[in-house]
Protein backbone atom coordinates (compact mmCIF):
# COMPACT_ATOMS: atom_id res chain seq x y z
CA UNK A 1 0.00 0.00 0.00
CA UNK A 2 1.35 3.43 -0.91
CA UNK A 3 1.02 6.07 1.80
CA UNK A 4 1.62 9.81 1.80
CA UNK A 5 3.01 11.99 4.61
CA UNK A 6 3.77 15.68 4.08
CA UNK A 7 4.05 15.18 0.35
CA UNK A 8 6.45 12.23 0.57
CA UNK A 9 5.15 8.85 -0.57
CA UNK A 10 6.33 5.59 0.95
CA UNK A 11 5.38 1.92 0.91
CA UNK A 12 3.99 0.25 4.00
CA UNK A 13 5.15 -3.20 4.96
CA UNK A 14 2.67 -5.68 6.35
CA UNK A 15 3.83 -8.59 8.47
CA UNK A 16 1.58 -11.56 9.12
CA UNK A 17 1.66 -12.55 12.78
CA UNK A 18 0.46 -15.96 13.90
CA UNK A 19 -1.63 -15.81 17.06
CA UNK A 20 -3.05 -18.27 19.54
CA UNK A 21 -6.16 -17.77 21.66
CA UNK A 22 -5.66 -17.02 25.33
CA UNK A 23 -7.85 -17.01 28.40
CA UNK A 24 -7.32 -13.28 29.07
CA UNK A 25 -10.65 -11.47 28.89
CA UNK A 26 -10.98 -7.84 27.88
CA UNK A 27 -13.97 -5.52 27.72
CA UNK A 28 -14.69 -2.81 25.14
CA UNK A 29 -17.95 -0.89 24.78
CA UNK A 30 -19.67 -3.32 27.12
CA UNK A 31 -18.68 -6.45 25.20
CA UNK A 32 -16.29 -9.04 26.54
CA UNK A 33 -13.81 -10.76 24.25
CA UNK A 34 -10.66 -12.84 24.65
CA UNK A 35 -7.27 -11.49 23.62
CA UNK A 36 -5.16 -13.40 21.09
CA UNK A 37 -1.43 -13.61 21.76
CA UNK A 38 1.38 -13.85 19.19
CA UNK A 39 3.27 -17.13 18.95
CA UNK A 40 6.62 -15.30 18.47
CA UNK A 41 7.95 -11.98 19.69
CA UNK A 42 9.34 -9.90 16.85
CA UNK A 43 12.21 -7.46 17.22
CA UNK A 44 13.29 -4.91 14.63
CA UNK A 45 16.14 -6.16 12.47
CA UNK A 46 19.45 -4.57 13.50
CA UNK A 47 17.59 -1.78 15.28
CA UNK A 48 17.67 0.36 12.12
CA UNK A 49 14.96 2.97 11.84
CA UNK A 50 14.04 5.32 9.03
CA UNK A 51 12.69 8.86 9.37
CA UNK A 52 11.94 10.91 6.26
CA UNK A 53 14.18 8.71 4.16
CA UNK A 54 17.19 8.83 6.51
CA UNK A 55 18.25 5.60 8.22
CA UNK A 56 19.49 5.84 11.80
CA UNK A 57 20.00 3.73 14.92
CA UNK A 58 18.85 4.51 18.42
Amino acid sequence: MELLYRGITYQSTNTQVETIPSDLPARFLGRTYFISRPTQIFKPQLGLKKYRGITYTK
